[in-house]
């Protein structure tokens, strides 16, 4: 006989009592249907605002020091984690200067994306206060780039 892996049954040392009867839960006919829908008509399409894009701007926010630990030269325009999804981009305005690799050092932007800095919850409330303060640090250094200037100006009244 040939020898397996696996250990044998252990056997029944007491026999079933074939009178006994299970008790099967019973359940009301209709419980898991799925619910009327309410109108056959088709869901409306909700308008999304379109995303900014300037690059001039992001290379501005790139000039800036890191707002996570102040390194200076070594700075990438880190976007917000909100507001994007799936093939949607997050809006350049929520950008805030984040530090990349540098020797011996891995960066606070990489740090950032992974989590290993903050907490989603720290960090949801962090990234708006960093893009605003970038926001301000760029409207006093005179870097905004013209075709944004509305755009930044009301965002920064709007967060006073």
């Amino acid at each position: 006989m040939k020898r397996t892996g696996f250990k044998p049954r252990a056997q029944h040392r007491e026999q079933r009592d074939p009178d006994r009867v299970r008790s099967v839960p019973t359940v009301a006919p209709g419980a898991f249907r799925a619910p009327e829908p309410v109108s056959e008509a088709p869901a409306a399409q909700v308008a999304k605002a379109a995303p900014v894009r300037s690059e001039a701007y992001r290379r501005a926010v790139a000039t800036l020091p890191c707002a996570i630990c102040g390194v200076p030269g070594y700075s990438q325009a880190a976007h917000a984690n909100t507001g994007k999804g799936m093939g949607m981009k997050a809006c350049d305005l929520t950008c805030f200067p984040a530090c990349g690799p540098r020797p011996g050092e891995q960066g606070c932007h990489a740090k950032l994306d992974q989590g290993a800095l903050f907490t989603k919850a720290v960090r949801r409330e962090l990234e708006p206060v960093w893009a605003t303060d970038t926001m301000r640090k760029l409207w006093e250094m005179g870097l905004v780039p013209d075709s944004l200037k509305n755009q930044v100006a009301a965002l920064i009244d709007k967060a006073r």
